[in-house]
């Protein structure tokens, strides 16, 4: 135990003796940009928030590399706590090459680890709420912050995993990442789409994700309904299930009430129940979808009134603005002449109003000659 003590680098020795959660608070309160990445970006934005920093997260990184679940837990870290530094950037767009290498080097780690047995949930904090806002794995939010700055490219990341699932549909290993990958960086063709759907509904195995991704893919919407239909009405001899047909009622109620969650045409998905399928409880599912629907209906309508007032308050008063008139500062004699010659232009201006007027007539009257007939 001395010798292999002994022969680990200084991090990993620092961890090995205080343990994680220590280790993790001092690592955080200490780390720092990579070196010579804080001039290329910008050293007035960086200088002032890293005083006292010494410790570079690639070169922290470097020192863990015999271990890598360490650092993969370390780089997680970095990605939760320090994302001005590792993904977000507030003075630049382009990352430093350090960054992304490490990046690059994080993604690996995931493949390898994020899908053992308790390790997509072993990371997660409220700090990943700042992130995003949906319940994503670990692995999602990384794939999303990362993608926005390029640390790895989506054709990588696609091949990676796409290696890791083996050509296996019904695989759940990185359905869902590969599904964002393909639906965010694909060819956005209806191969795409399909491919898209089938991974939500065979390998994720989630309803609700399979309906959302139709309702946003508006292109070929009716393709990927009609793939949810069929996949809900056709018996599967690989459920497991011993009566098949109330196994497929359950799934298409399912599907309904997924449907009712989006907002979803519900009339047109219950004109497709088959005949003689039996679903539990469709009565409250549809009183309860439409009453919702309903509540959405009346919020809308009263925000758009809110919003129609608002409007018409807004557009008074820059009616009421646009009439006033423009107030000149100078002094008090070149006012009162300013006030005065502005009178007087009006009163001149009436006058030759005035004036034009009395001549059109007058020039009307004596072109005609006066004349008198006498019978």
């Amino acid at each position: 135990e001395t010798d292999n003590s002994a022969a680990e680098s200084p991090i990993v020795a620092l961890i090995m003796l205080v343990g994680l959660p220590r280790a993790g608070r001092f690592l955080m309160d200490h780390c720092s940009p990579p070196e010579g990445a804080s001039t290329s970006i910008d050293p007035d934005g960086y200088g002032s928030a890293f005083i006292g920093s010494n410790l570079p997260i690639d070169l922290v990184a470097n020192q863990m590399k015999s271990r890598p679940k360490l650092l993969y837990w370390f780089l997680f870290q970095v990605f939760i706590h320090k994302p001005d530094i590792y993904v977000k950037f507030p003075t630049t767009a382009v990352p430093p090459r350090p960054i992304t290498d490490l990046h690059r080097m994080q993604f690996s780690l995931f493949v390898d680890y994020a899908d053992e047995d308790g390790a997509k949930n072993r990371e997660r904090d409220q700090s990943l709420a700042g992130l995003t806002g949906t319940k994503d794995t670990p692995f999602m939010v990384f794939l999303r912050a990362v993608t926005k700055v390029g640390g790895v490219q989506a054709e990588n990341i696609r091949e990676k995993l796409e290696s890791c699932r083996g050509g296996v549909t019904d695989s759940p290993a990185f359905a869902r990442e590969l599904a964002f990958v393909i639906e965010n960086f694909g060819k956005g063709t209806v191969e795409d789409a399909r491919e898209v759907l089938q991974l939500y509904i065979r390998g994720a195995k989630n309803l609700h994700m399979a309906v959302a991704f139709a309702e946003r893919s508006t292109k070929y919407s009716g393709v990927l309904w009609d793939m949810l239909v069929e996949h809900c009405t056709t018996p599967d001899p690989t459920s497991g299930a011993a009566d098949q047909n109330s196994y497929l009622g359950a799934l298409f109620g399912s599907l309904l009430e997924a449907a009712a969650h989006t907002g979803s045409d519900l009339g047109s998905l219950v004109s497709r129940i088959p005949e003689g399928m039996s679903i539990e409880g469709l009565r409250p599912k549809l009183i309860s979808a439409i009453t919702d629907y309903r509540y959405k209906v009346k919020i809308h309508e009263h925000v758009d009134n809110m919003l129609m007032e608002d409007k018409i308050s807004v557009s008074r008063e820059l009616s009421h603005l646009s009439r006033r008139g423009a107030r000149m500062v100078c002094g008090d004699g070149e006012a009162q002449n300013t006030k005065n010659s502005s009178a007087e232009l009006a009163s001149v201006s009436s006058r030759d109003l005035l004036k034009s007027q009395r001549s059109r007539f007058s020039s009307v009257h004596n072109s005609r000659p006066f004349s008198l007939s006498i019978r």
